[in-house]
């Protein structure tokens, strides 16, 4: 048993790294990208919509989505970055949103988050929602798309084992995130995967600043 778990997390690893290659994520993400962002196109009014700020916006992953509106998008990953902004038009920027030197004066009406929360610890995420709150202008919103980790046992519970984002949590334990930084008016969980086999279970929040 220990080797086999040695093997796995070795595994998992060699995983993470080539995800951080933005062709291998674009190539993962494709089949499941407009599953994923379904909720989020039926709720959202993006003819309303000026300025969106795209936290955690990988090589390019929801640009497209977002086509003719004032478009930010922000990544650590400076190859995600590179990537991005050779193949669409908007503002890239490397860095993390939770430095407050970034973005210091700017409001956007959309601040998004897809799948991004589960890659960090309570705390983080605290810290996250709060600069996402900040950055909210009068009358918009907060976005936020992220990894279920289901209670019973199911290909979504394996897969969400499985990610490389270490933090996918409870329907309920993101509830309680959500509220402590934001006043929540929508919650929204939701599945996609392959037809008739739900993979990947999944929540749609929306929320405006306490």
């Amino acid at each position: 048993m220990p080797q086999l778990s040695h093997d796995v997390s070795a595994l998992r690893r060699a995983a993470d790294r080539l995800l951080e290659l933005p062709l291998v994520y674009r190539t993962w993400q494709a089949p499941f990208a407009s599953a994923k962002l379904k909720p989020f196109l039926a709720h959202v009014d993006l003819a309303r919509t000026r300025r969106v700020l795209d936290i955690g916006c990988g090589p390019g992953t929801n640009a497209r989505a977002f086509a003719g509106r004032d478009y930010v998008g922000i990544d650590i990953n400076p190859e995600y970055i590179r990537t991005a902004s050779s193949r669409h038009p908007g503002r890239w920027v490397v860095g993390d949103v939770t430095d407050e030197t970034i973005f210091p004066d700017e409001q956007f009406d959309c601040v998004f988050a897809n799948s991004l929360m589960h890659h960090l610890d309570d705390q983080a995420v605290r810290t996250l929602l709060g600069r996402m709150a900040r950055l909210t202008a009068p009358g918009g919103a907060v976005h936020v798309l992220d990894l279920v980790r289901p209670a019973n046992a199911s290909a979504g519970r394996v897969l969400a084992r499985l990610d490389r984002g270490r933090f996918a949590r409870p329907i309920e334990h993101w509830r309680t995130l959500f509220s402590e930084h934001l006043r929540v008016d929508h919650f929204e969980p939701y599945a996609f995967g392959l037809p008739f086999v739900p993979l990947w279970q999944m929540v749609y929040v929306v929320g405006v600043p306490k």
